[in-house]
């Protein structure tokens, strides 16, 4: 159950940002920084561009967290019992109609500035920004959402890797590369890991409301096992730019790999309870420390 009296005032920003899920916004961060080094170790940089392409990845991923705010209190699958954080919707600290506004002004914003990268990069990034903003309620709105078919990973690795990495260094860089490729990997892996530890915390609610999550369909000693491989095939894929870029410092990023065995236990051990919320923010700053430090060796070794 969770606690209310530590609960911002009903309407108030606390609320708003409470909405937002700050602790979410890591996954949206870190692969459009990964990209522009990536893109910058390539050549010259539009940093309009890549100013867009970070917008775009923040909004859609503040719109992702209100639809499913929205959305599963609408189909009751958030109870009083869940143990993730706060839901606006659920809790009455913001009401239905301005969850569904806030969804709507995000996806405004996030069109303005996807409009001004295809008008610049080319027509055709409608096409993946029209799949974004489709993939942003689809995962828990429609006749048949993707959280409840068990996609919510492979998602994850789709839109935070391919899509909000190597796209975005498409449209910063304007080209692609067999780099840009293996770079997606990284983000993509890591934020599957996130949704792997939500789906894991949730397991038994989601059961119960018969969303049939991965976690739901692995059981709880196989979606504890899921953010741990994740994690170190994420931290494993930054090898694979060493013989693409031919730039050693990437080596650096490899030592991260022990570095995770804390994360990896508390994966582990960390009994079903509210205290996977932590565990899900620490998977999310790993994610963001692990592209910041390739994007640093990327960086530093285009300086030299």
């Amino acid at each position: 159950m969770q606690a209310s009296s530590h609960l911002p005032r009903p309407g108030s920003p606390a609320a708003w940002l409470l909405a937002t899920r700050p602790k979410t916004l890591p996954a949206a961060a870190a692969p459009v920084i990964l990209a522009t080094a990536l893109a910058w170790a390539h050549g010259p940089v539009r940093w309009d561009l890549a100013a867009a392409c970070f917008t775009v990845a923040l909004v859609l991923q503040i719109a992702a967290n209100l639809a499913n705010d929205y959305f599963d209190a609408h189909s009751g699958v958030d109870q009083p019992d869940r143990l993730g954080p706060t839901r606006v919707t659920q809790t009455g600290l913001l009401r239905p109609g301005q969850v569904l506004g806030g969804l709507v002004a995000c996806l405004v914003v996030a069109m303005a500035a996807g409009l001004f990268a295809a008008s610049q990069a080319g027509w055709w990034l409608l096409w993946l920004g029209g799949a974004c903003l489709l993939g942003t309620v689809a995962y828990t709105a429609g006749p048949v959402p993707l959280s409840r078919l068990g996609l919510g990973e492979p998602a994850a690795l789709v839109f935070f890797g391919w899509v909000a990495c190597t796209g975005s260094f498409v449209v910063i860089h304007g080209g692609l590369t067999h780099s840009a490729w293996a770079a997606g990997l990284i983000p993509g892996l890591h934020a599957a890991a996130i949704m792997a530890v939500n789906n894991l915390r949730d397991i038994r609610t989601d059961q119960r409301a018969g969303k049939r999550t991965l976690a739901v369909k692995l059981g709880e000693t196989g979606a504890r096992r899921l953010p741990a491989v994740l994690i170190v095939l994420g931290n494993l894929s930054a090898g694979l730019l060493i013989p693409l870029t031919g730039q050693m410092p990437l080596w650096f990023a490899l030592l991260l790999v022990p570095l995770s065995w804390p994360l990896l236990r508390a994966y582990r051990r960390t009994p079903i309870s509210p205290a996977l919320n932590g565990v899900l923010a620490r998977t999310g700053q790993w994610e963001l420390l692990t592209c910041v430090v390739v994007a640093v060796a990327l960086v530093l070794n285009g300086m030299v």
